[in-house]
């Protein structure tokens, strides 16, 4: 049985709630549900060389999807978000410069992209040129992967 190929590309990140973090990033949520329904899915991304990088590198191995994706940025830090609740109503620092925003083209991400079957990319990865280049160029790919199908 062939399984679909379906790819999350942009943030992957840590919420940090009051009460911990958890793994966030709706690509990369999406990639995980795909994965789960019995898809084969992979998170395409980019984490810092820090601490929080490599727990989200040893968690999506946890969750048995592919890390090979996942780019390591030796200068930019992993993607976080702070969350605080001011009377009930949560408040949101989405921290700007981190690793998914320096999302890079590779070989790899291209030719899954011209094999996908579904390409989920998030909105907040588009914040910087250089992600939302890369996630054009991946969308460019399916596409034309699409045009060939029919």
């Amino acid at each position: 049985m062939i399984l679909p190929l379906i790819l999350g590309v942009g943030e992957i990140l840590w919420d940090l709630l009051p009460s911990g973090k958890q793994l966030g990033g709706a690509p990369a949520n999406f990639a995980y549900h795909a994965h789960a329904l019995g898809a084969e899915a992979w998170p395409l991304s980019r984490v810092g060389d820090d601490a929080l990088g490599r727990e989200i590198l040893t968690r999506l191995g946890e969750l048995d999807l592919p890390t090979e994706g996942v780019a390591v940025d030796a200068e930019a830090p992993t993607g976080t978000v702070s969350v605080q609740f001011l009377d009930g109503q949560p408040s949101y620092t989405i921290h700007e410069n981190v690793a998914w925003d320096h999302l890079d083209l590779d070989d790899q991400a291209l030719a899954l992209a011209t094999r996908a079957d579904a390409l989920c990319f998030g909105t907040l990865a588009q914040r910087s040129p250089q992600s939302s280049g890369t996630i054009r160029t991946l969308l460019a790919a399916c596409a034309r992967r699409s045009i060939r199908k029919s």
